[in-house]
C-alpha cells in the first residue's frame, strides 16, 4: 500500500523544517526583538479600539486605512503596498508568485534561512552566492552571478540576518538595472540601520522591498509585514497571498503604532546606542570577534565552541542563538541587543567564561 507520505512533494520531504527550540530565560536576546517592548500608551489605545470592535466580523479584505498610513510613512503609493501576516508571508507570497521548478533564485549566503526553505518548497533552483570572508556582501560577485545565471529572482537581506551587513543604494540600483529578473530586498531592520531604498522604486519596476513591524516597531508577537513594489507587481503578489491573513487586532496595532512614532523612535535610538556600546565591549573580550552590524544584533566569532557557549550562557539565564550550522558560520553565535541591564549581565557572563580559557 502506498504511504500518504509518498504524496508529499519530494522537494518538501528533502528539506529540514525551520525550527526553534522553545526555551525560556530571564534574558532573551536570541530573536532580534525590540528589548524595550511596546509603549503602554500604544497598547492601551489598541485595546480601547478593539473593545469597540465586533470580533465576530471579518477584518477588512483590503486593509485600506493601514495601507494609507503606510503610504504616508514610507513615501510610496498605497496601491503599491501589500500587508499581511508578518514579512514571512510577504516572502512566501512573492516567491510563490515567481518560483516553480526550473526557476533560478540568486541568494547571497549566509542569510535568513526562511528564504531557502520557501524557495525549495516552491521547487526553485537556488544560486548560492557566498559573502566575503569578513561577512560583507561581495557586490561584484553578486551582480555578476545574477546576470550570468539569468536568475529570475534575487533576494537580498539588508541589513542581512545574521551578519548585519548592508548593501548600498548605488549597488542595489546597479543590480536592478542590469537584471532581467525581479530583485527583492528585505529591509526588516531598516529603522535600525541601512539606507532607505524607497526612492529606487520609481526608477526600477523590477525592485521589491519587504518590511516588518516585528523588529523596531516592537510587534513581533502580532505579525505584521508589508511589501512595496509597482502596483502591477503588487496586484500579482496579492493573488498568491491567503485572504484575511491580517487580523483586526494586528492591523489596528500597526495603525496605532504609525500614529505614535514619536513614542517608538526614542526606543530605536536606545537600541542603536546599546548596539554601539555592546560592540565595543564585545571587542574587549579576548576570544570573541564581533562582526560590525547595522542591525540590532551581532554575528560573533567565538573561541569557545558555539554550542558550548550557548549552553554556558543559558545556564546563567541568558538565551542567545547558535548559528554554527549556517554556511561560513561554524564558529559563530548571534547575539541580539538587549536593554542596558541585560547587556551588562551578558558582558559580565562572557568575561567570566572567557577568562577561564
Amino acid at each position: 500500500m502506498v504511504s500518504p507520505i509518498d504524496k508529499i512533494k519530494p522537494n518538501v520531504r528533502a528539506i529540514t523544517a525551520y525550527t526553534l527550540t522553545p526555551l525560556e530565560a530571564p534574558i532573551k536576546i536570541n530573536q532580534n526583538e525590540n528589548p524595550f517592548g511596546m509603549p503602554r500608551e500604544i497598547k492601551e489605545e489598541v485595546l480601547r479600539r478593539a473593545m469597540k470592535h465586533d470580533w465576530a466580523r471579518y477584518p477588512e479584505f483590503v486593509p485600506t486605512s493601514l495601507l494609507k498610513k503606510l503610504a504616508v510613512y514610507t513615501g510610496w503609493r498605497a496601491n503599491g503596498i501589500m500587508a499581511g501576516n508578518g514579512s514571512n508571508e510577504m516572502i512566501q507570497s512573492v516567491v510563490n508568485s515567481i518560483v516553480e521548478k526550473g526557476v533560478r533564485v540568486a541568494l547571497p549566503e549566509p542569510t535568513f534561512s526562511v528564504y531557502r526553505q520557501v524557495i525549495n518548497v516552491a521547487g526553485g533552483e537556488i544560486i548560492s552566492i557566498p559573502l566575503n570572508e569578513d561577512l560583507t556582501f561581495n557586490f561584484p560577485r553578486l551582480a555578476s552571478k545574477i546576470v550570468t545565471t539569468k536568475s529570475d529572482l534575487a533576494i537580498i537581506c539588508s541589513p542581512n540576518n545574521p551578519t548585519g551587513c548592508v548593501i548600498s543604494a548605488r549597488d542595489l540600483a546597479s543590480i536592478a538595472r542590469n537584471s532581467d529578473g525581479i530583485v527583492v530586498v528585505d529591509q526588516a531592520y531598516l529603522e535600525i540601520g541601512g539606507e532607505d531604498f524607497i526612492p529606487l522604486l520609481n526608477e526600477y519596476k523590477n525592485l521589491v522591498i519587504l518590511r516588518t513591524f516585528s523588529k523596531a516597531m516592537a510587534m513581533g508577537g502580532l505579525r505584521v509585514g508589508y511589501c512595496l513594489a509597482s502596483p502591477e507587481l503588487i496586484r500579482e503578489f496579492n493573488k498568491a497571498k491567503v485572504p484575511y491573513s491580517l487580523n483586526y487586532f494586528s492591523m489596528t496595532a500597526a495603525e496605532v503604532a504609525l500614529e505614535n512614532l514619536h513614542l517608538l523612535r526614542p526606543l530605536v535610538e536606545k537600541m542603536q546606542t546599546e548596539r554601539n556600546r555592546l560592540f565595543a565591549e564585545l571587542q574587549k573580550i579576548e576570544g570573541l570577534s564581533p562582526v560590525p552590524s547595522a542591525a540590532n544584533f551581532f554575528c560573533v566569532k567565538t573561541r569557545i565552541p558555539p554550542g558550548d557557549l550557548f549552553e554556558a550562557l543559558y545556564a546563567r539565564g541568558i538565551l542567545i542563538r547558535d548559528i554554527s550550522k549556517a554556511p561560513m558560520l561554524s564558529e559563530y553565535v548571534r547575539i541580539s541587543v538587549g536593554t542596558p541591564e541585560e547587556n551588562d549581565r551578558l558582558i559580565g557572563a562572557l568575561k567570566e567564561l572567557f577568562a577561564r580559557l
